[in-house]
């Protein structure tokens, strides 16, 4: 049945056509016909009631009633018509089936009446004399404008049916053979429409099997032969992207089989989907047991764990550094989505000898530091010496030295600082702080060169402000470098730090009216040693260090900063820490 199911429905559309065309068909031409019967009658009856009329009119009114009898049933027979003679009165004069002393008072028969109001009467009904159907034909005999008689034709309606059946027998015998040759050509012309769909149908399970060169080959010029043809262009085009697909396919493999670094694309249920050799490598496990299976079955990692629950939290590129089996990996999230499921790629440098190499780099400036600043303090101590017993001419020549041995001593503190910092080692000691009091304490340390300079320090913050868990240290060292910057590279003006809360964390804004940082060096002054005006720099002492160590704590604290800035009207930094 499934494979003949749509011939079967077109069929029964078919058989239902013609059953609901041909049986009303049938219907309405047969009593098209019996009307048109019965208006010929009409006719022949009112025809013959004139005729009788003419020769009974000399008989009326009723003297002659035998004779008016004879003349009726003589018509009658001759006419093969009931002919009845009626008196104004009601009373039968003459009828050509029946002995009219016998037949009763015609005065309110329906046809009388009609034919005596407006000058003709009809009636269809049974007839009591002769239990039959009638067709009553009623003509009025009129003389000096008065009736003096009404001539009645009848026929029974049996003749009628038996004539309009022989005719709707032929009828339904035609109706029949039109049906079944109806049925013939609808199975011929629904065979014939439905086998290039089962073509069709073939082929695009061989096509769905993987078998593209397959082709229907139809010459029918109408809409199957169009979807035949679309057909075999879908066949076609298919056929070429898969071998597109196939070789972009196979070159991905490649490329991602020759990557030194892992990747791995996780699903919406951080099951892997896809993982190259390297990443494999560094599970330690055969290929087949990692596809398919949750990461943290293979690769139990707290770093690496946390680097894909953010990602899938955020869904937006994440980055961090995990360390496993003693390397160190920066991991690189990014969040895609194949149609509606969620899906992640990590990408894992190796930055182990990267990160030895900065290790180094840390201890050799640490150590260096180190050992710098006993000597610096001491030439320091032996400058502040001589200065007491010196001249005017060579106190200003240890002036200058004792400018420089300061500013060494500024940057090894810093770098010392930042080496701190950069420690990965290091835990920061987290307190509960009051940041309007800790930066309040702060600008006292500026007091002095703030009014040399005639500038207006603001701080702007709510009675209600929350307490914020940080190292209380760091942070100062924070602001200090923040404000030292402000009032350094600020002529007039003022410098406003405002403190926001907003939700769980808490916006803080350092703005100045100062010179402004043009824009293409914005994205670098967070770098170490890195400086916008380096005679400027140098005229006021800065060691490149200060933004490096702000990005630092501010990072220490799971924090964000940012910078804007603008030539000749001011600088804002904000920086956004968690409660």
């Amino acid at each position: 049945m499934a494979k003949w199911g749509i011939v079967w429905k077109q069929f029964f559309y078919y058989l239902l056509i013609i059953l609901l065309t041909i049986p009303p068909l049938t219907f309405f031409v047969s009593r098209e016909i019996k009307r048109h019967y019965i208006s010929i009658i009409e006719i022949n009856l009112k025809h013959q009631a004139a005729l009788t009329e003419e020769f009974v009119e000399g008989l009326l009114p009723y003297e002659k009633t035998r004779e008016i009898d004879e003349l009726a049933k003589r018509i009658g027979k001759q006419t093969d018509t009931r002919i009845t003679v009626i008196a104004p009165n009601g009373k039968i004069l003459g009828d050509s089936k029946e002995d009219p002393t016998k037949m009763e008072n015609h005065l309110g028969r329906p046809e009388v009446e009609q034919a005596m109001r407006v000058g003709i009467g009809k009636s269809i009904r049974y007839s009591t004399t002769l239990k039959e159907e009638m067709l009553y034909i009623a003509l009025p005999v009129k003389e000096d404008g008065r009736t003096i008689g009404v001539i009645r034709t009848s026929l029974p309606l049996g003749q009628i049916r038996a004539l309009v059946w022989g005719v709707n027998s032929k009828i339904i015998y035609f109706a029949f053979i039109l049906t079944i040759f109806a049925f013939i050509l609808s199975l011929i012309s629904i065979k014939a429409a439905t086998k290039p769909i089962k073509e069709m149908a073939l082929a695009a399970k061989k096509i769905a099997k993987g078998n593209f060169n397959v082709r229907i080959s139809t010459k029918a010029k109408d809409e199957i032969g169009e979807l035949s043809s679309a057909l075999n262009q879908m066949a076609q085009e298919i056929k070429r992207l898969f071998t597109a697909l196939g070789m972009e396919k196979e070159e991905l493999q490649k490329t991602l089989s020759t990557m030194v670094e892992g990747v791995v694309v996780l699903d919406s249920q951080k099951r892997v989907v896809l993982a190259n050799k390297s990443f494999k490598n560094m599970c330690g496990l055969p290929w087949e047991s990692i596809i398919g299976k949750a990461y943290w079955e293979i690769l139990r990692n707290i770093e690496f764990k946390e680097l894909v629950d953010k990602v899938f939290k955020t869904n937006r590129p994440e980055t961090s550094e995990i360390q496993h089996q003693n390397k160190v990996y920066l991991g690189n999230g990014t969040p895609f989505s194949k149609t509606k499921e969620k899906r992640i790629v990590i990408v894992l440098h190796n930055i182990t000898k990267i990160k030895q190499l900065e290790k180094v780099k840390a201890d050799f400036v640490a150590n260096v530091s180190h050992e710098l600043r006993t000597p610096l303090t001491a030439i320091k101590g032996f400058v502040e010496t001589l200065e007491e017993e010196a001249s005017e001419k060579e106190q200003r020549f240890l002036k200058i030295i004792r400018k420089h041995t300061d500013r060494l001593i500024n940057l090894i503190s810093d770098l010392l600082l930042l080496s701190k910092l950069e420690d990965r080692e290091k835990r920061i000691e987290i307190e509960e702080v009051d940041l309007k009091k800790l930066i309040f304490n702060v600008s006292k340390i500026f007091e002095e060169k703030i009014k040399e300079k005639n500038l207006k320090l603001e701080l702007i913050a709510p009675q209600n402000l929350p307490l914020v868990k940080v190292d209380s240290f760091l942070m100062e060292q924070l602001f200090i470098n923040l404000i030292d910057n402000a009032v350094k590279y600020t002529k007039e003006g003022k410098i406003k730090i405002e403190i926001i809360p907003i939700n769980h964390r808490v916006k803080i804004k350092v703005c100045d009216t100062g010179i402004g940082i043009p824009k293409e060096h914005l994205s670098r002054i967070f770098e170490r040693f890195y400086v916008v005006d380096k005679t400027r720099s140098r005229e006021l002492g800065g060691t490149g260090l200060g933004l490096s160590i702000v990005k630092h704590i501010v990072l220490l604290h799971n924090g964000e900063i940012s910078v804007d800035s603008q030539v000749g009207k001011g600088t804002t930094f904000t920086i956004l820490l968690p409660v």
